[in-house]
């Protein structure tokens, strides 16, 4: 049993260092504190960006044979030069938030963006912000990849694909089944997308609390350890935030 154990181990290590040590993870990743990297990703986002997720979520890794475990997609503001990001989260379902919040959330992960190799027109841009939109406040769901059949939620590769086959920018027969994986693969080798700066965001350290004792810096150091560790497992495993 300790051999059979032992052995699926180093099966599980191997192919996660085949993950994290493929080609895409060899490139630089710029690390930047969270002001610096809203300015660096707002100066190259354009309509109809990607923002693909290098997140925690081993079983997602495992089963797409991927670093990416999420994606979403970008479009300017009505009015001002800002930028929103919609995507369809596990907590929140179908959502658009402001570019500076969305990158505060993704940290520690590592993000990497894609363009569209072509501008969008002012009509394609009005079509996928209509598009994404009209999703708005769906839930989530994760179920129909399995199946390729719809279900009442959608997951965040199947409405980014949606999106772009509203556009007329991608074909999918079954969206359902689209993974932030093959549609990262997909759309690169088409040449539809091209890749863009890999991003961590840094952000500041919270002040270590003043205690009164040694017993009280110790009791407080375990809690926080405890905490991170629990938190950082159900990340990993059950993919919960």
């Amino acid at each position: 049993m300790i051999q059979r154990i032992s052995t699926i181990f180093v099966a599980i290590s191997f192919l996660l260092n085949g993950l994290c040590g493929s080609n895409i993870f060899a490139e630089a990743i710029l690390t930047q504190p969270h002001h610096q990297a809203v300015e660096t990703a707002g100066s190259e986002l354009k309509a109809g960006s990607l923002i693909f997720h290098r997140g925690k979520c081993l079983s997602v890794k495992l089963y797409t044979r991927s670093p990416f475990t999420h994606v979403a997609i970008v479009v300017p503001e009505r009015k001002g030069p800002g930028w929103i990001v919609y995507d369809s989260a596990r907590k929140h379902g179908v959502r658009k938030s402001k570019l500076s919040d969305y990158l505060e959330e993704s940290s520690p992960d590592a993000i990497s963006f894609l363009h569209p190799c072509n501008n969008l027109n002012p009509n394609q841009s009005e079509q996928l912000r209509n598009a994404l939109d009209e999703q708005l406040g769906r839930s989530y769901s994760i179920k129909q990849h399995l199946t390729g059949n719809r279900a009442k939620g959608i997951h965040c590769s199947e409405y980014v694909t949606d999106a772009l086959i509203a556009i007329d920018l991608l074909r999918a027969n079954k969206p359902p089944r689209v993974s932030p994986a093959s549609l990262f693969e997909g759309i690169l080798q088409a040449n539809v997308y091209r890749s863009g700066t890999i991003l961590k965001v840094a952000l500041p350290i919270a002040p270590v609390p003043k205690t009164e004792s040694w017993c009280s810096r110790v009791w407080n150091d375990t809690k926080t350890c405890t905490s991170h560790c629990y938190s950082k497992m159900r990340q990993l495993i059950p993919c919960r935030d």
